[in-house]
C-alpha cells in the first residue's frame, strides 16, 4: 500500500510550442500569469506527478522536441471529486534553446532514453 506518483524533471507540455503571447480565449492548456515583473506558465496534468520545485528543468513540448529550460516554481496534487487526480505546475521560462540548439539537445535526450514517455 502506498501513494503512487511520478517524479520528473522534464516539463513536458501539452502544446505544441510555448505561445508568444497569453491565451486570450478561455480552455487553453497554459494560463498565464504575471508575478514580480515576470511571465509566469501553468497548466494542469492529469494524474499525480512531482516535480522538483526551484530546479530547472527541460521543457518539451508534446511533439517531443526539446525547446529551453524552466524553473519549476510550484506543483501541487489535487484530487478530484470524480476520484481522479490532476497536478498543476508553474514555471518561469529561464532561457528558450536557440533553433540550433533545440534538435541537438532533443537528439541526445532521445538518445539517452530512448524516447520520451507519453506520461511526461
Amino acid at each position: 500500500m502506498g501513494y503512487k506518483f511520478e517524479f520528473t524533471w522534464v516539463l513536458r507540455l501539452p502544446v505544441d510550442e510555448l505561445p508568444q503571447e497569453p491565451p486570450q480565449s478561455p480552455g487553453n492548456h497554459l494560463l498565464w500569469k504575471r508575478t514580480h515583473g515576470n511571465i509566469i506558465l501553468g497548466f494542469t496534468k492529469e494524474g499525480g506527478r512531482m516535480y522538483p520545485v526551484g530546479m530547472p528543468v527541460l521543457i518539451v513540448t508534446n511533439q517531443e522536441e526539446t525547446v529551453g529550460i524552466g524553473r519549476i516554481l510550484r506543483c501541487e496534487i489535487h484530487a478530484l471529486p470524480n476520484g481522479k487526480q490532476t497536478t498543476v505546475v508553474e514555471f518561469s521560462v529561464v532561457r528558450m534553446f536557440d533553433p540550433d540548439e533545440g534538435p541537438v539537445i532533443s537528439k541526445v535526450f532521445k538518445e539517452m532514453y530512448g524516447y520520451l514517455p507519453e506520461g511526461l
